[in-house]
């Protein structure tokens, strides 16, 4: 089926593990908020700039080579960086407004990177540090790191932990795990989760109650998210589907460390929907 008869959860559930970070954004922006867009018009843009990027790859032999000049291209001759003077944008979570306005998030991004890698035949992947994301490309004898928000700069691991660092405040040991290949649903949970944090900063509740209809698509088998969900259909005046929703939460995590609050928070508005009676 044509992606733009596609839903996100009907993306969600027919690629399974094979889910694309970008398709799966593209399909979640026009659900939250931009009920105009054509996925199909973004990914044929993607497409133009894997054959333009093709031609800047091809005199070189080695994964290394293919992958920094795949960098080269994207990050520095075609112009798309880390927005660093707006880092809370929200368009910068948005793959077709990183594209248009050529500024964007760590993982936007790398999204981009990941897409384009794919699409010439890199063997490339996300790698999901603590606050901040990266690339990889496995080089010949080692893996190469890039960091597509710094210009797509080559990573030591000595930068790696740095900017580990410089995002978090983590003062301790490099943990090897941190570069360990991040699985695409959980890059789309990172960039839902960018949105969530954006959204509830700026107190705008029905554009953060459609993420995390999303995310609860995504990660049915969170219970958090029920939870969420529940709050935000509260805030915008749905009290019955609130009240279920928080009920819901009850009934699957019934020893979290706030059923007695979330408890509460359910049965005042029960009392207020039996009065409203």
């Amino acid at each position: 089926m044509a992606i733009d008869a596609l839903s996100f959860a009907d993306e969600v559930r027919t690629a399974g593990e094979a889910l694309s970070p970008t398709r799966a954004n593209l399909l979640a922006a026009r659900d939250i908020a931009y009920a105009d867009l054509r996925p199909s018009t973004v990914l044929a843009e993607l497409d133009a700039l894997a054959t333009q990027a093709a031609s800047a790859i091809a005199a070189h032999s080695t994964l290394s080579g293919r992958g920094q000049a795949l960098a080269e291209y994207l990050f520095q001759t075609h112009g798309l960086h880390g927005n660093r003077e707006e880092y809370g944008d929200p368009r910068n979570s948005y793959i077709h407004e990183v594209l248009r306005r050529r500024l964007g998030l760590p993982i936007s991004l790398s999204a981009i990177f990941l897409h384009i890698g794919a699409r010439l035949g890199l063997p490339v992947s996300g790698v999901g540090m603590p606050g901040h994301f990266i690339v990889c490309v496995p080089a010949e004898g080692s893996a190469l790191y890039l960091d597509p928000f710094n210009g797509g700069q080559p990573l030591t691991r000595e930068a790696c932990a740095e900017l580990v660092q410089q995002a978090t405040g983590y003062h301790g040991g490099f943990d090897q795990r941190w570069l360990n290949p991040t699985r695409p649903h959980d890059i789309v949970a990172r960039m839902l989760g960018n949105l969530r944090n954006t959204y509830t900063q700026m107190e705008d509740w029905p554009v953060l109650l459609r993420v995390v209809e999303r995310l609860c698509e995504l990660q049915p088998e969170e219970p958090a998210h029920v939870r969420d969900l529940g709050t935000l259909l509260y805030r915008v005046g749905a009290l019955r589907r609130a009240a279920d929703r928080l009920g819901e939460y009850l009934a699957r995590a019934p020893r979290a460390a706030d059923v007695d609050q979330v408890r509460q928070s359910r049965d005042m508005l029960l009392d207020e929907l039996s009065r409203l009676n």
